[in-house]
Formats: structure tokens, C-alpha cells, sequence
């Protein structure tokens, strides 16, 4: 189970909370390590067997994708403020509309032997024979963010810094965006470059998947089953199977610590009370807990015998913040 953003830097994390009991039981009958900072990306790419994301994501929703290269390209509104750029992700749009904004992105960029695809509202995709030497932010990790301090970088950026500002400039303004502003919705006024690179071979062993996306896209890539609801993923008949829970990032990049909080009792009803249920059952044998944070990667070890390890007293999640 990967949750990011459930443990804070020390210089925001809260005291004791009794409403977390629970939880915080779980993690001090846990073995606990501290590694190195790992985007979440990055950690699924490793569980998958694969480097790069953007071409799993894609082919999970539907892409063909051998013989290219590939970027998401997720639709954005760079929100501009006195101090920044701001990232706003998630921009929702119908399918006829992302659609529409991939024909006018495809006719300018044609002769570039650059194509769009948009298979889902909220995740698009750009193709091109070769990327060339370029790293670029995650969105995860941008959202909420100042887009002039995570531009592209490496050898062949410029390239695609200019492509980046290309496409805001016929975006901005255009048709399609002036109807989104009428009719009250946010334009899409960028889009937001990350996980470029070639397809690989899928070796994992995982047989199960569920919660937030790209998890989901990355399952359906593998070809195993995706569960909407993690009971029904532990009384299934997989054996290995990983979640991943989004809800405590947004509100965390938007500094909002009280819907954090708020986020974060929902998560323990919903995941840490199905599965200490599950370790009674016997429905499940071991869990393991990653929290990526911006500090380190936290992985707790848990299995169904450490429920009984009472002598571990509970900490605050603040016990844990670097």
C-alpha cells in the first residue's frame, strides 16, 4: 500500500490524535525504515519492472505503444500570481472536448512528427520517435506548484521548454478555451510534460490492483484485475496485490492541513480498519506501508502476527517526521 504525504515535516505535523488510534497502533507494531526520497511514480515503475511511466499509463488506457516514444501531457491551468506560476492539475473536461483540444494541438504540431492522444479526459499523451536526454517533474510533484522552479532539464530541454511555451500560446486564447471560460470552467492552458521515455516489458508480481490512477492505468497495462474497493481486493483470490491512496496530497500542496486531517480519518475508516479486519480473518498475511514524502521514503512492515505485539506503545504520526 502506497500512501504519499501521510507523514508531515516536523515543522507542521500535528501532536496526538485519538481519532487515529488505530492507525497509529499499526505503525508502531511495525518495523519502520527511512530510505531515500522516491517520487511515487518512480517506486510504481520499479513494481512494474519498468522506467518509464508515460507509455505504461498509456498503454493501459488503451494506446498501442511499441515503436515510439511517449510523454504524458496532462491538460493544466497555470494559474499566474505575483510570486508564481501556479500548477493547477485535475482540469476536467468531457471527451468530446479533450478530443477537440488534441485535433487543434495535432494540425500545428504535424510537421514536428508530434501526435496527441486522449483516451481519457484527464490523461493525455504526446508521441514522438525520440524524446532525447530530458527529465521533467512529475505532475504529482508540480501540482499546486511554482512552474517556473520544475522546467524540463538535461540535454535536449530547450527542446522541449519551447515546445512547452508553443503549446500555451495556442492554447491561450484559443476558441475552445474562450467557450470553457463562458461557460464558467477553468481553461486548459498548458500541459504539463512528465514520464517520457519507451516501452517495456511488464514483469511484476503483482496480481492485483486498486485505488488512484496511474495504479489503475498501470494494472490494466499488466493485464491483471484493478479492484474499486480494497475488501474486495483482500477477499479475492490474489496474492499479491498493492493500493495506492491519493486523497492526502491535494490538500496538503494546497497547504490546507485541516482537510488534510479531515482526509486522513476518512483513509483509517476506509483502508486501516478493512485491513486490521482482514489480518483477523486471515484474509491477509502481511502488509507492507510505503509513505513517500518530500524528506524520505517511509516503509512500514507489518504482518498478522504483530497484531499482538501490545508492548509497542503507540506514537503520534509526528514521531516519524524528519
Amino acid at each position: 500500500m502506497i500512501i504519499p504525504d501521510l507523514i508531515l515535516p516536523r515543522e507542521i505535523a500535528p501532536g496526538r490524535q485519538p481519532e487515529l488510534s488505530l492507525l497509529e497502533k499499526m505503525l508502531a507494531r511495525a518495523i519502520h525504515q527511512m530510505l531515500p526520497p522516491l517520487e511515487i511514480e518512480v517506486r510504481l515503475c520499479e513494481l512494474f519492472g519498468v522506467i518509464h511511466p508515460a507509455p505504461l499509463r498509456a498503454a493501459g488506457d488503451g494506446l498501442e505503444v511499441k515503436g515510439f516514444d511517449w510523454m504524458c501531457a496532462d491538460p493544466v491551468e497555470l494559474q499566474r500570481q505575483p510570486a508564481q506560476v501556479m500548477v493547477r492539475p485535475d482540469v476536467s473536461c468531457d471527451p468530446e472536448e479533450a478530443v477537440a483540444f488534441c485535433e487543434v494541438l495535432n494540425a500545428h504540431f504535424a510537421a514536428d512528427g508530434i501526435s496527441f492522444y486522449a483516451p481519457h479526459p484527464q490523461r493525455w499523451y504526446l508521441r514522438v520517435v525520440e524524446v532525447g536526454e530530458v527529465t521533467m517533474p512529475t505532475l504529482s510533484s508540480a501540482a499546486w506548484g511554482d512552474a517556473r522552479e520544475m522546467m524540463p532539464q538535461g540535454r535536449d530541454a530547450v527542446r522541449w521548454r519551447a515546445l512547452g511555451n508553443e503549446v500555451q500560446m495556442l492554447l491561450h486564447g484559443h476558441a475552445l478555451n474562450q467557450k470553457r471560460l463562458v461557460a464558467g470552467l477553468p481553461p486548459i492552458s498548458s500541459l504539463w510534460l512528465w514520464g517520457a521515455g519507451f516501452a517495456g516489458e511488464v514483469s511484476t508480481m503483482l496480481d492485483a490492483a486498486g485505488g488512484d490512477e496511474p495504479l489503475g492505468a498501470f494494472a490494466r497495462a499488466a493485464g491483471f484485475r484493478r479492484f474499486d474497493s480494497l475488501s474486495d481486493m483482500l477477499g479475492s483470490e490474489a496474492s499479491h496485490g498493492a493500493w495506492l491512496a491519493t486523497d492526502l496530497l491535494p490538500p496538503l500542496r494546497q497547504h490546507d492541513l485541516y482537510q488534510w486531517r479531515e482526509n486522513l480519518l476518512v483513509m483509517q475508516h476506509d483502508l486501516m480498519q478493512v485491513i486490521w479486519q482482514a489480518f483477523g480473518t486471515g484474509n491477509l498475511r502481511s502488509l507492507t506501508l510505503e509513505v513517500p514524502t518530500a524528506e524520505a521514503l517511509h516503509r512500514f512492515e507489518l504482518k498478522s502476527c504483530d497484531r499482538w505485539k501490545v508492548w509497542h506503545r503507540r506514537q503520534p504520526l509526528a514521531a516519524y517526521s524528519v
